[in-house]
């Protein structure tokens, strides 16, 4: 049996768990939207789908922690400006 054989007959869930496996986060979050949009996906798979988009979505507190870490860059760089002047 060849791959692509093999790739038909796998599930989403499991080209899901088989990107994350490889790395291909991008992958893997674009597929996750396509099953959560197609009305006709098994339940099992869009269960799978929102357990991968958790999996690879920031955490709050990081993204919280990075807006802040640049708006106190641009603070000192303004600083830095208006006390050389």
């Amino acid at each position: 049996m060849g791959r692509r054989q093999t790739a038909e007959r796998s599930t989403p869930a499991a080209e899901l768990s088989a990107l994350l496996a490889a790395g291909d986060h991008r992958a893997a979050r674009t597929l996750a939207r396509e099953i959560l949009a197609g009305a006709a996906e098994r339940e099992a798979d869009r269960e799978a789908a929102r357990a991968a988009l958790a999996r690879v979505a920031p955490e709050r507190g990081a993204s919280v922690a990075a807006a802040a870490g640049l708006l106190f860059l641009a603070v000192v760089a303004a600083l830095g400006l208006l006390l050389r002047a």
